[in-house]
């Protein structure tokens, strides 16, 4: 399994600080900021998908942002997708467990991935930057409307080891030459963290020359 030595870090840090942001590997939280930006074009009515979901903060985020939506999460530990259907789902089975991102069959509206790039997947460097396109040009062809997703920036002073630090320019470049031409970069929220929103519709009307609306 090629996220093996992911799944071991997530397991191990779950087994060490249980339910809480350390096991997610973002201590510092947060998680307001992160997902304001995450869901800025989402709409009401919409499938959301909330790729490597960990302990399912996005599905109580979402609750108090729309009135009706449907949700549902993945991920590929499966301790976490356990205590999110035995907590969160209300009896339904909102969360699934995948190996890769070849689990997500369906489509969706939206989908959203929060922070699930941000360990190393191998001491490759070049491994894991192929993981990472792969697993975006994956989401994006399941992705109806907006694919949302949150990387950590580059331009820091300090990096963890086994942390993955996305340069902006390199990312934006592989979504507009492969997925598409219309993208919005959100650099506002956190001063070391962005979100890239890749849109699905880069159709443009004519004669006024602008993108069609997404909605």
């Amino acid at each position: 399994m090629i996220l093996k030595k992911v799944i071991d870090s997530y397991r191990k840090a779950y087994k060490e600080h249980g339910n809480s942001l350390a096991s997610l590997f973002i201590p510092k939280g947060r998680q307001s900021e992160r997902f304001d930006s995450l869901t800025t074009f989402m709409v009401e009515d919409a499938s959301i998908l909330d790729f490597g979901c960990g302990f399912g903060h996005l599905a109580i985020y979402l609750k108090n942002k729309f009135s009706n939506f449907k949700y549902e999460g993945c991920d590929i530990v499966g301790d976490f997708i356990t205590k999110n259907n035995k907590e969160i789902g209300d009896g339904d089975e909102l969360f699934y467990l995948i190996d890769d991102f070849n689990g997500v069959e369906k489509k969706y509206d939206f989908i959203v991935a929060a922070g699930v790039f941000n360990l190393l997947y191998s001491d490759s460097l070049e491994f894991h930057v192929k993981i990472v396109q792969e697993t975006i040009s994956h989401l994006f062809k399941k992705t109806n409307k907006v694919l949302s997703i949150n990387f950590m920036t580059d331009q820091v002073d300090f990096q963890a080891p086994g942390s993955y630090h996305q340069n902006v320019v390199e990312i934006y470049n592989y979504c507009n030459i492969n997925l598409s031409k219309r993208i919005v970069v959100d650099q506002s929220y956190m001063p070391f963290e962005y979100t890239i929103h890749v849109f699905k519709d880069d159709s443009i009307t004519d004669p006024v020359n602008v993108y069609k609306a997404h909605g």
